[in-house]
């Protein structure tokens, strides 16, 4: 897919913003809520990885998974509370508002994935599949240390090279994800099998471009 990044490596933020930044006293509470939802994210993505890993889910993946994703809901309407009561946020009200919907977008997702898993009865998974989890707890790791960046702003450069590793682990995914459905499409016999994996891979390459997008709102701020 084609990269929301500009290639030739975006604009620096400037140091005269970043100071006038932290001289303003201005809401520091919305890093605490972002730092929680992109771990979340992480914890999110990392047990659907192990779920794959046996899908008959004998550890409990499915009801891990719906529980982070929950809990990622409390933090969402929390964010959406302050945000309404707070006098001087960090960012733009509706940079903010994108931030957070961008990062639940991701655990939506990943519930999404575990809940098909076993709606569509698959009993067992493939080597790609497990790269594109795989692929995806990359991604989630990466933003969240970029996200967690965002609150010092003193070194806005390595949030950025964070969020281009979002982007370059998105690029490999959808290599991946081709490579597996051109596999899938030549050497499965079983139809069934052939449509509940399909979907499958659809909704894993998905999550790495659920990351990418949150990555792009965290450049975003990072650029301001």
């Amino acid at each position: 897919m084609t990269s929301r990044f500009v290639q030739e490596g975006p604009e620096r933020p400037s140091p005269l913003r970043a100071t006038l930044r932290r001289l303003i006293r201005r809401d520091r509470r919305f890093y605490e809520l972002f730092n929680r939802h992109a771990q979340l994210c992480a914890e999110g993505l990392t047990a659907l990885a192990q779920l794959l890993v046996d899908v008959r889910d004998p550890n409990g993946r499915v009801r891990e998974i719906e529980a982070i994703e929950k809990r990622a809901d409390g933090v969402v309407a929390e964010t959406l509370t302050l945000l309404r009561r707070s006098w001087l946020p960090p960012y733009p009200r509706s940079a903010i508002h994108a931030l957070i919907n961008r990062l639940d977008d991701i655990l939506d997702l990943a519930e999404d994935v575990a809940q098909s898993l076993h709606l569509y009865h698959v009993t067992a998974t493939t080597a790609e599949a497990a790269r594109l989890a795989d692929l995806a707890v990359q991604s989630a790791d990466s933003l969240r240390r970029a996200v967690a960046g965002l609150e010092s702003g003193d070194d806005m450069r390595t949030v950025l090279a964070l969020c281009e590793e979002v982007d370059g682990l998105e690029a490999q995914a959808d290599h991946v994800y081709r490579s597996a459905m051109s596999k899938l499409f030549r050497e499965e016999p079983d139809t069934r099998q052939l449509v509940k994996l399909k979907a499958i891979y659809e909704l894993l390459e998905e999550l790495t471009d659920k990351c990418k997008h949150a990555a792009a709102e965290v450049q975003a701020l990072a650029l301001r």
